[in-house]
């Protein structure tokens, strides 16, 4: 089952919004000062890119294939450049970028070889790349998991574990620096927000499952959020941190 992100766009900025969180780690980890070039590879809908901008006086572009988030991105901001590309062609030049991020990205990425060297292209010397993403022990400790269980192995399938991004990354240039991850224990109720994502498949995941699969866990979904059941889990996200080395 295919995923048409230009339809996808349509529903998109109604659940899906930025992490302050995830950009405050990025900005413990390194300067965004003023003529610091930045690119968010995988905008979207550019809500991480704008929120970026916003908040640092760095220099913050953009890079989407798909045509409909893309022009959202656009339209939220004239402050931020954004382009077309891919994993196969990041229309910029060498060397250009000092910082790198992907947020829930790289599971989209058919080939994530080419990736990392088109990535390494466009790098600075010296510069890092963070990507954010989830561990295969991550997306089985999902709590929607226990709604939707044949997601499990679909999103497994798609998302490269982290040790295979580590190795691809650095058999493309680049040094591994360290992980991060965000896994904390909760017990609360299901938002609106989430109910609302699950609602309008607001996760591509949504996409790849059955729609006798997806219909039969939005009910069981709906009743524990009308009852307002409380939920553990402590599935979060890892941070991957790498850097092109200075050559010599």
């Amino acid at each position: 089952m295919d995923i048409n992100y230009n339809e996808l766009a349509k529903k998109y900025d109604l659940t899906r919004k930025e992490n302050i969180d995830t950009i405050n780690r990025f900005l413990e980890s390194l300067s965004c000062s003023e003529g610091t070039n930045v690119l968010d590879f995988g905008c979207g809908t550019g809500n991480f890119t704008c929120a970026l901008k916003r908040i640092t006086n760095a220099n913050v572009y953009g890079v989407e294939p798909a045509d409909e988030m893309r022009q959202k991105a656009i339209d939220k901001s004239e402050d931020v450049v954004f382009k077309k590309g891919n994993h196969e062609k990041i229309p910029f030049e060498d060397s250009f970028f000092d910082f790198i991020y992907m947020t829930d990205v790289i599971h989209h990425i058919p080939d994530i070889g080419i990736m990392f060297k088109e990535l390494n292209r466009v790098l600075k010397q010296g510069g890092s790349l963070c990507i954010v993403t989830e561990s295969h022990k991550q997306i089985e400790s999902r709590f929607w998991v226990k709604y939707f269980p044949t997601i499990v192995e679909v999103e497994k399938k798609r998302y490269p574990d982290i040790p295979e991004i580590i190795e691809s990354a650095i058999n493309n240039g680049f040094v591994f620096s360290k992980t991060e991850t965000t896994d904390a224990n909760h017990k609360h109720s299901i938002s609106q927000n989430f109910f609302m994502l699950v609602e309008n498949r607001g996760y591509s995941m949504f996409h790849l499952i059955s729609n006798d699969d997806y219909e039969c866990g939005l009910a069981d979904l709906r009743n524990d959020f009308n009852k307002q059941v409380e939920i553990e889990y402590n599935h979060g996200e890892t941070f991957v941190w790498l850097k092109k080395p200075f050559k010599g």
